[in-house]
């Protein structure tokens, strides 16, 4: 008669948290990626717009404003 290996309480336990890892290991890659990608869609005058260059009356208008 053979005889099954039968695993303790502690080595399923161990078992099921290694699984969990790797499930949320693979699960925060696929989260990494989709957040990568979305963040690549962005055009970066869309973050930061680009400093408006001043023409010379503009820059008369602004010292006399004061603005």
């Amino acid at each position: 008669m053979m005889e099954k290996k039968l695993s303790t309480r502690e080595e399923k336990a161990i078992d099921w948290l290694k699984n969990e890892i790797e499930k949320d290991n693979a699960e925060l890659e696929k989260e990494k990626q989709r957040m990568i990608k979305s963040l690549k869609d962005f055009k970066r005058e869309e973050i930061v717009k680009p400093k408006e260059k001043l023409t010379l009356w503009k820059k008369i208008k602004r010292v006399l404003t004061g603005s």
